[in-house]
C-alpha cells in the first residue's frame, strides 16, 4: 500500500503537530556521522541529481506551507536574515548583525547590500518589512510562519539596510524562527504583481538563494537550476559562491518500495525518508550510503485530553503512562532502529532535560491499580473497566491522508496494550479537514504525531494554555496549567540560553509527572545516497544543504 511520509514541520498549528501525525521524523547520524557523506574528493561545479521525496508540499509558498516537504525542496530557493547552526547558535546570513533591545521587544538587523533577488530586485530593509508584514497578513492565511514571528506588531524601516522588528512583548525564540526557510523571501516585485500565483509553485518562487525554481510538472516533479554570481552563504557553509550543481529535481514518489526501488537501481542519486524496515535492506549495499539522524523537536507522542473523561482524572492517565510498554513495541515494530521518547522533547533537541529518563516505566499491576482507584472496578463481558455500568473507552482521532504505516501499526499496538488493562481505544481516521475540525472543537480523547522543532521553544505551542488547537496552537492536551505557563513566560523573556533551559526542564518535568502526554519513538530523518553524491549535510533542521552537493 502507498503512504505519504508528508512530515510536518514546527508549527501554528495541531494540525502540524498532534493532529495530522506527521510532523518530522527528523535526524545522531546513525550510518553516516560525518559532516558531509556520499564521496569524497575535490569539489566541482556542473552536473545534477535526482532526489525523491514522498508527497509535493501541501503549498508552495513557504509562508502558507506547513509541510518539511516545502522547506526541503525550496531551501535552497529561500535564504534567511540568520542561519541556525547544529549546535543552536545563529549566526548572520543576509542580516550581517543585530541589537536585541533590553526590553526584549525590538531587533534591529543590519542587511548585506549586495544581495539581488533572482529577478534583479535589490533585497532590502523594504523586501524585509514586505515580506513580515505579508506573512501576517489575515489574507495570507498563515500557519506555521506566522507562529514563528510570535507577537510580532511590526517592521520599521531605518535606511535602506537597516530594520527593526517590533514586538508586543519579549520572544526569545524569535531568531531560531527567523532562520526557518518558513521566513524566507520573496521577490517584493512578485508579491506586488503576482501574489496570488505563489502557492501554485512555478516561476512565481523568486527569491535570493543559489538555485531558482525552473519547472514544475505537478504530481510529479520540481526542478531548479543553478544562480549565477551567488556570495553572501552563511560563513559556517561549505560552499561560500555559486552553487556546484547545474540542476538538482526533486520527484514526488509517495510509496516506500517504490522509492527505495528507485533508488537501488540507480534512477535515484537520494532518497528522503526511508522507513525502518527497508534499512536493513540498504546497509552494506554496494554503491549506497545511508545518512540518518534523530528527530529533533517532540517524540511521536500521544496527547491525552485532559478536560474531559476519561483524562481528566489524573488516575486514569498515569494507568496509561504505566500500561504500554512502550519500550517493547518500539523495538519490536521498528527492529531496533527508533530510540525511546522519555520525554516532551527528543534526546537530540537542545533544551532536553535527561533528569526525566527512566522517570516512568511500564508496570501493569500499577496502571490496574490506578483504574481502581478512579473507580474503574467492575468488568463488562468484553473485559473492559467499567465505572457506573459506562464503558472506560477513548478515541483515537488521526488523520488518515497523512499517517503512516509505522504510525498506525503503533496506534494499533496502543489499542492492545491498553486492552490489556481495560481501556477501549477506538481508532477514528479523519480527512484533514475533519482533524482540523475535530481538534478545533475537543471531540476527542486521545491526539498523536510529532513535532519538527530546532530548540526548546516548541513546548509553548504544545502545552501553553492560550494555544489550543484552532486558536493557532497544538495543545492537544488542552491543560490549563497557570504553573507551566508561568515557566513558558518567563523562558520567553529571558536571552539566557541556560535560564531558558532550566524552565524548559521543569516543563518536562511536571507534563511527564502529570501523564499529560505519553510519549512512543524518537523516528529518525534517513537519506539515501548513491556513491556518486558528494558534499551531502544536513542543517540543524535535518535538511540537506543541496548548494554544498557535488557529483563525481
Amino acid at each position: 500500500m502507498p503512504t505519504r511520509r508528508n512530515f510536518l514541520a514546527l508549527s501554528a498549528s495541531s494540525v502540524a503537530v498532534l493532529g495530522l501525525g506527521t510532523a518530522g521524523l527528523a535526524a545522531c547520524a546513525d550510518d553516516s556521522s560525518s559532516p558531509a557523506a556520499g564521496g569524497t574528493g575535490t569539489p566541482h561545479s556542473g552536473g545534477s541529481i535526482i532526489l525523491a521525496t514522498t508527497a509535493e508540499p501541501d503549498s508552495w509558498d513557504l509562508h502558507v506551507s506547513v509541510s518539511t516537504l516545502s522547506a526541503l525542496t525550496l531551501r535552497a530557493v529561500y535564504d534567511s536574515l540568520v542561519h541556525q547552526k547544529r549546535d543552536g547558535s545563529v549566526e548572520p546570513w543576509l542580516a550581517t548583525s543585530w541589537k536585541i533591545s533590553a526590553d526584549g521587544r525590538s531587533y534591529t538587523f543590519v542587511l548585506r547590500d549586495d544581495v539581488t533577488f533572482h529577478d534583479g530586485t535589490p533585497f532590502n530593509a523594504e523586501a524585509v518589512k514586505v515580506n513580515l508584514d505579508h506573512v501576517v497578513a489575515p489574507a495570507t492565511k498563515s500557519r506555521n510562519a506566522k507562529t514563528l514571528l510570535g507577537p510580532y506588531q511590526g517592521t520599521d524601516v531605518v535606511d535602506e539596510h537597516t530594520v527593526v522588528i517590533r514586538l508586543s512583548s519579549p520572544y526569545s525564540p524569535l531568531l531560531s524562527g527567523l532562520a526557518s526557510p518558513y521566513l524566507g523571501f520573496h521577490s517584493p516585485t512578485v508579491l506586488r504583481t503576482r501574489a496570488s500565483e505563489i502557492a501554485a509553485g512555478g516561476r512565481a518562487l523568486v527569491s535570493t538563494g543559489p538555485f531558482v525554481f525552473t519547472q514544475l510538472t505537478p504530481g510529479q516533479q520540481a526542478v531548479f537550476t543553478r544562480r549565477k554570481g551567488y556570495r553572501w552563504a552563511p560563513k559556517s557553509v561549505r560552499d561560500q559562491g555559486d552553487a556546484y550543481l547545474d540542476r538538482y529535481t526533486v520527484q514526488f514518489l509517495t510509496d516506500d518500495a517504490a522509492r527505495v526501488g528507485a533508488l537501488t537501481s540507480g534512477q535515484l542519486d537520494v532518497a528522503d525518508q526511508i522507513p525502518a524496515t527497508r534499512l536493513a535492506q540498504l546497509r552494506g549495499q554496494p554503491g549506497i550510503t545511508l545518512v540518518s539522524r534523530d528527530q529533533i523537536g517532540a517524540p511521536f507522542t500521544y496527547a491525552l485530553n485532559t478536560s474531559r473523561a476519561p483524562f481528566n482524572d489524573r488516575n486514569v492517565r498515569l494507568a496509561v503512562q504505566s500500561g504500554v510498554d512502550v519500550r517493547s513495541i518500539t523495538k519490536g515494530l521498528f527492529q531496533g532502529a527508533y530510540s525511546n521518547g522519555w520525554s516532551a522533547l527528543s534526546s537530540s533537541t537542545p533544551g532536553y532535560d535527561r533528569s526525566v529518563e527512566n522517570t516512568w516505566k511500564y508496570d501493569q499491576n500499577k496502571a490496574l491499580s490506578l483504574l481502581a482507584k478512579a473507580g474503574y472496578t467492575a468488568t463488562d463481558s468484553a473485559g473492559y473497566r467499567t465505572r457506573d455500568g459506562q464503558r472506560l473507552r477513548a478515541t483515537l482521532a488521526y488523520a488518515a491522508e497523512y499517517t503512516t504505516e509505522e504510525q498506525k501499526n503503533y496506534h494499533t499496538a496502543l489499542k492492545d496494550a491498553l486492552k490489556q488493562i481495560g481501556l477501549e481505544v477506538v481508532l477514528r481516521p479523519l480527512a484533514t479537514a475533519q482533524i482540523i475540525a475535530t481538534l478545533a472543537s475537543g471531540d476527542y480523547d486521545l491526539g498523536a504525531g510529532a513535532a519538527n522543532a530546532t530548540d526548546a521553544s516548541i513546548l509553548r505551542t504544545l502545552f501553553y494554555s492560550s494555544k489550543l488547537p484552532g486558536d493557532g496552537g497544538a495543545n492537544t492536551t488542552r491543560i490549563r496549567d497557570t504553573e507551566i505557563d508561568g515557566w513558558l513566560d518567563q523562558a520567553l523573556r529571558s536571552q539566557n540560553t541556560a535560564e531558558q533551559n532550566v524552565l524548559y526542564g521543569k516543563v518536562q518535568r511536571k507534563v511527564i509527572a502529570e501523564a499529560y502526554i505519553l510519549p512512543t519513538f524518537v523516528g529518525k530523518r534517513t537519506y539515501g545516497l548513491r556513491s556518486r553524491v558528494s558534499g551531502f549535510a544536513l542543517d540543524a533542521d535535518n535538511l540537506p544543504r543541496l548548494a554544498d552537493v557535488w557529483v563525481g
